[in-house]
């Protein structure tokens, strides 16, 4: 009898940064991800829905310099809508909805 072992990635908290959880499924040539929470299933139209504290949250938690957060928390929440879409803190989710981007293992 053949010995068959999968190799598995388990990750959470990847608030739609699903480039990294690839990248990291490659790196460690995993067979699959199992992902735990928090996987960031925003679309482009998640930006209105947001509650007021879900989009501080990701300005706050976002890549972006200090001083440019503390520009977007300075602005109206409309304004502060626009420059979070501009900055595409919802993560790459929406591009692997559209196609334009896949993952290389099951997640």
């Amino acid at each position: 009898m053949k010995d068959i072992r999968m190799r598995f990635l388990l990750v959470s908290d990847s608030h739609g940064q699903l480039g990294f959880v690839d990248d990291l499924a490659m790196h460690t040539q995993s067979d699959a991800v199992i992902h735990a929470g928090d996987f960031g299933f925003y679309d482009d139209g998640s930006y209105e829905r947001l509650s007021e504290r879900e989009l501080r949250f990701l300005i706050v938690h976002s890549g972006l310099p200090r001083q440019e957060k503390d520009r977007i928390l300075g602005l109206d929440r409309d304004a502060r809508v626009t420059a979070a879409r501009e900055s595409c803190l919802v993560g790459e989710f929406p591009a692997y909805l559209d196609g334009e981007r896949t993952l290389r293992v099951p997640v």
